[in-house]
């Protein structure tokens, strides 16, 4: 009664730690992709149990074999040889079609439960997914993903054939010993106590196994990603040392687990050896009384050993499923974040169709901005960009500018306020996934993929010609550089676009925002890594090549805000815009004074 009570208890400790309702809804989430190939994964395991049935066969045709050498049955012996010989082929057949079979479901099963989850992850709010490293979204999609996929379709065909052997077994060894099953049976309970104390352990440390491998994903795309720097300052020997700390921590982890695996797993193989002692003493036993036939104790050990065998095999099964259960929780972590909206208004239909004549305006009213639940950047903003102006964005670095600019995007949402498209004439659509189409951005740093120079700038224009490339690199000041190349625009960029100068990569990337040929640009010191003049050209190409694109740039250099109509400062949790003499006291305050001369006076209403 007491250990009634005490079980009771630890249960109900559980379903309120939500243990079990986590294990549920995992194995519930499984269950979907069961359900979606279950005619597959049925075959698979249909193709498993004629084995299973096969290799009883076996252990009964080998009976009538020995009995008919011993001279039991002689009579028997060509049939008994021939059915031994015929279910033995049968076997190879059935387990190199089963292989086959299993590639073939593998492959099917895999490429599309990676492109659901893929969709899944990349159609997720930007915002939620940035909480993960990118190594680490990696290794939910291959790692985590391969696990659950191998046990989809190994779980059920695995356990459907056990269970085929151990029921078969148990069925001949009743009805021609039922106490020879019995003694068979005895390691059972055992088995299972075992089990239940590893499964502990086992998750605890399969969980911090995953999660290692993800976060080893993580560091390796890092040191491979800044190999230049590394070298370049002389941090071999530091990054060697931390690879080698956690190789050293990945081998303490697999031992630490390796360990729990191996203490069921010595428990278990003595309960089955002394249990397959027993069974074998029994069989002389009865053999020495008279009681079976040679043929008889050969078949029913056979059959003692399978029974055993099947039962470990189905208690084996519980650590595999746990890292299946795992590898689900963790994808479940990212396909449950909030997904996008990219639901396409009449409203915003009607802005598409006047975009390209009318152009777009874009406005920021009484936003207040900033992460998760840190303190707000910046309150209470309001911003305007217009067609045909070019607005700046100035601040001190990691202040807002960037910020601003994924608010644009949609990929960041406004803590309060709104942030709006609009064109002459018609209502305002709030920001999301589904106006990004009236937006191209340039971000800081690399934006270039593997492929050729063409294969980038189609990224947004798969159509285009090569005329429209041309027109487009010659407006981003990049065709002088690229022609020259020894095979022009068909070029490889190399991985991350290394054989390229920062400031030639960056041209490449406008060059390829001016061909998507969108009303709005969002440019995040898109120039940086330009000369002055070269600077100055390319804005004003941006203009030129579109008079009424709305252009919104973030800078920290006087050259940029001599292009523009309009300039907003960011910082000090404020947003606000700002005159030409609040902009050059900026200015004044963090760059040269020989930086702040050598502009144009002539460029616009901010040339200082």
């Amino acid at each position: 009664m007491n250990h009634f009570v005490q079980r009771s208890r630890h249960i109900f400790q559980r379903v309120r730690e939500g243990r079990l309702k986590e294990l549920l809804s995992q194995w519930l989430w499984i269950g979907r992709y069961v359900k979606q190939f279950w005619p597959l994964i049925g075959g698979y395991a249909l193709l498993n149990m004629t084995g299973s049935l096969l290799g009883l066969g076996t252990s009964m045709v080998s009976r009538t074999l020995v009995d008919s050498v011993t001279g039991h049955n002689s009579g028997m012996l060509g049939i008994a040889a021939a059915a031994y010989v015929g279910v033995g082929v049968g076997q190879i057949f059935i387990s190199a079609i089963r292989s086959r079979i299993s590639l073939r479901i593998n492959l099917h099963i895999s490429n599309k439960v990676r492109l659901d989850i893929f969709h899944q992850i990349i159609e997720t709010d930007w915002e939620a997914l940035s909480e993960f490293r990118p190594g680490d979204l990696q290794y939910r999609l291959n790692g985590d993903v391969m696990m659950v996929i191998n046990n989809v379709l190994t779980f059920i065909p695995s356990l459907c054939s056990m269970l085929v052997s151990f029921g078969g077994a148990l069925v001949v060894m009743v009805q021609n010993d039922p106490t020879m099953a019995a003694i068979a049976l005895c390691g059972a309970p055992i088995s299972l106590f075992v089990s239940r104390y590893n499964i502990r352990k086992m998750r605890e440390y399969e969980k911090k196994n995953q999660e290692f491998a993800s976060t080893n994903v993580s560091f390796n795309q890092e040191i491979f990603q800044h190999m230049q720097t590394i070298k370049a300052f002389g941090l071999v020997d530091t990054f060697t040392r931390r690879y080698e700390d956690r190789q050293r921590e990945s081998v303490r982890i697999q031992l630490d687990r390796n360990k729990y695996q191996q203490i069921g797993s010595i428990a278990t193989s003595l309960v089955g050896q002394a249990i397959g002692y027993a069974c074998y003493g029994f069989a002389i036993y009865r053999l020495w009384r008279g009681d079976i036939t040679y043929g008889s104790m050969t078949m029913l050990v056979g059959m003692a050993g399978s029974l055993r065998g099947s039962f470990s095999s189905v208690v084996n099964l519980v650590p595999s499923a746990l890292r299946a259960c795992i590898s689900a929780g963790r994808i479940m972590e990212v396909t449950g974040l909030p997904r996008e909206q990219a639901v396409e208004s009449p409203t915003l239909r009607k802005i598409v169709e006047k975009a390209k004549t009318q152009g777009v305006s874009v406005k920021m009213e009484n936003v207040t901005a900033g992460y998760g639940e840190d303190k707000p950047i910046y309150t209470q903003a309001q911003f305007l960009a217009s067609p045909g102006e070019i607005v700046g964005l100035v601040g001190p670095s990691g202040l807002g500018k960037t910020t601003t600019l994924k608010l644009l995007l949609g990929l960041l949402h406004p803590k309060a306020g709104q942030v709006a498209v609009t064109v002459q004439g018609e209502g305002e659509e709030p920001v999301s996934a589904a106006t990004r189409r009236l937006f191209s951005y340039i971000p800081q740093g690399n934006t270039l993929f593997s492929g050729t120079i063409a294969d980038n700038l189609r990224l947004l224009r798969p159509q285009a010609t090569d005329e429209d490339l041309e027109r487009a690199l010659k407006a981003a000041c990049a065709w002088d550089f690229v022609q020259e190349l020894p095979n022009a625009m068909e070029t490889d960029t190399g991985d991350n676009g290394q054989r390229f100068s920062e400031g030639q990569k960056q041209r490449i990337s406008i060059a390829r925002a001016i061909l998507a040929d969108t009303p709005v640009l969002l440019l995040d010191e898109a120039t940086s890594a330009l000369d002055v003049a070269t600077e100055r050209r390319v804005l004003r190409n941006i203009i030129r090549h579109d008079p009424t694109r709305t252009v919104v740039v973030t800078a920290h250099r006087p050259s940029v805000f001599a292009q523009c109509t309009r300039v907003y400062l960011v910082g000090d949790g404020k947003f606000r815009e700002i005159d030409q003499q609040e902009l050059a006291s900026f200015l004044e305050g963090s760059l040269d004074e020989e930086n702040l001369n050598e502009e144009d006076p002539k460029e616009g209403r901010f040339a200082i």
